[in-house]
């Protein structure tokens, strides 16, 4: 009762971390949208607005190269260097004001796709969490065995003696000197009386 409890406890909790995720993954999912949205629209306009602040700077550029021209009347070629000049400077001011918005435009496009990107990573988290709460095989830690004799070693079936080095018995050799060869024997021989010399 304590497994299947520990058990129903754990994939309890992996249930609530993939509905986290899911949660996350939706909420990236649409903000990441939402701003690649807006951040396209912006982008388009800022490139809209930087043509035509170009096509207005080439067009003060050429008032002012026919302004220098010498065949041009004074008046005239005041008329146009004026006229030049404020373009061009109008221009170089939209210019950079566009090319900041759609600097801006592409880094918040950036933005929502390391979102969507993160989405996915929900995704994948909720999917794995989902995963590991289906499958039967994939539990808790597994509780330690009441049976100490469980976790010992198997014993080998064969006889312990079997395995101990047989003994030898020591046999006597031919070489041995208490077993070859009688021990003389140390009392003198007796020949009996002796003659006296002359008989």
């Amino acid at each position: 009762m304590p497994d299947e409890v520990d058990e129903l406890i754990l994939k309890m909790q992996h249930l609530e971390a993939q509905a986290r995720a899911q949660r996350e993954a939706k909420a990236l999912e649409a903000r990441g949208k939402s701003l690649k949205s807006r951040a396209q629209q912006l982008a388009w306009t800022a490139q809209a607005q930087l043509s035509a602040a170009e096509a207005q700077q080439r067009d003060g550029e050429e008032k002012l190269q026919r302004a220098r021209d010498p065949a041009l009347k004074p008046i005239a070629a005041a008329d146009l260097l004026e006229e030049g000049r404020r373009l061009t400077e109008d221009a170089r001011s939209r210019v950079l004001k566009a090319r900041a918005t759609l600097n801006f435009a592409l880094d918040q496009m950036d933005e929502a796709d390391r979102r969507e990107y993160q989405a996915l990573r929900a995704e994948a988290r909720a999917e794995a969490h989902r995963q590991i709460a289906d499958d039967p095989l994939v539990k808790g830690t597994a509780p330690a065995p009441t049976n100490p004799t469980s976790i010992a070693p198997p014993t080998s079936p064969s006889n312990s003696t079997s395995t101990s080095p047989p003994t030898s018995t020591p046999t006597p050799t031919s070489s041995s000197p208490s077993t070859s060869t009688p021990k003389p024997s140390t009392a003198r021989k007796t020949l009996g009386r002796r003659r006296p010399k002359g008989s």
